[in-house]
């Protein structure tokens, strides 16, 4: 049969490279049995997760990924581009249409839609929580991911779209740290490193 594999690694600065993931996918098959008779494609992927957010005082317009719109806790990014694209095409237009408006008027409004209070907010907290995550150990990293797995899936499914309110996205982590077991209750607790730099980011907004 014809089949699509794939080894990942979900976060880590610097990335894994390459070749390990290779290697670590053919002795998962190998393992499991499978052999390869066949490539039919190779495919390479990075996805920067863990950007600071652009600069909003600039004139020069970002989106996507120029814009650091990729989903620092899930690495899905089309999901923000359908949602947010529309407001910033007419923040643009509106603009546009406003010749007493500066160009820098104009994008100073288009980031504001792109990127407003409550969603940089929102990003601080998350890449906060990514920095915590990429400092677990394995088995801390699967008892963390066992416990917010079983949070009710609207709170979850949330998290991950970045489709919580700020103040339902602080009451989820909040909910998990209660669940959590102690490993991963510490692992939340204790701060290292610039984690108390990008979570008060995110608070300041």
């Amino acid at each position: 049969g014809v089949f699509f594999v794939e080894e990942t690694s979900l976060a880590m600065a610097p990335p894994v490279p390459y070749d390990m993931l290779k290697n670590r996918l053919q002795r998962r098959l190998a393992h499991r049995g499978i052999g390869v008779t066949e490539v039919q494609h190779e495919e390479f992927c990075l996805f920067p997760m863990n950007h600071p957010l652009p600069r909003r005082d600039q004139r020069l317009l970002g989106f996507g990924g120029a814009a650091s719109m990729v989903h620092p806790a899930s690495g899905y990014m089309v999901g923000a581009l359908l949602r947010r694209g529309p407001g910033f095409a007419a923040a643009i237009a509106a603009g546009l249409r406003q010749p007493q408006r500066s160009l820098d008027e104009v994008a100073a409004a288009a980031w504001q839609v792109l990127w407003s209070g409550e969603l940089v907010r929102r990003h601080g907290i998350y890449r906060f929580g990514l920095e915590k995550l990429m400092r677990f150990s394995e088995a801390t990293l699967h008892a963390h991911f066992d416990t917010f797995f079983n949070l009710p899936l609207a709170i979850w499914t949330g998290f991950l779209t970045n489709t919580l309110p700020l103040v339902q996205l602080v009451k989820a982590m909040a909910l998990l740290l209660w669940r959590a077991p102690w490993p991963v209750k510490w692992g939340l607790i204790i701060p290292r490193g610039r984690e108390l730099a990008l979570l008060w980011r995110g608070i300041r907004g």
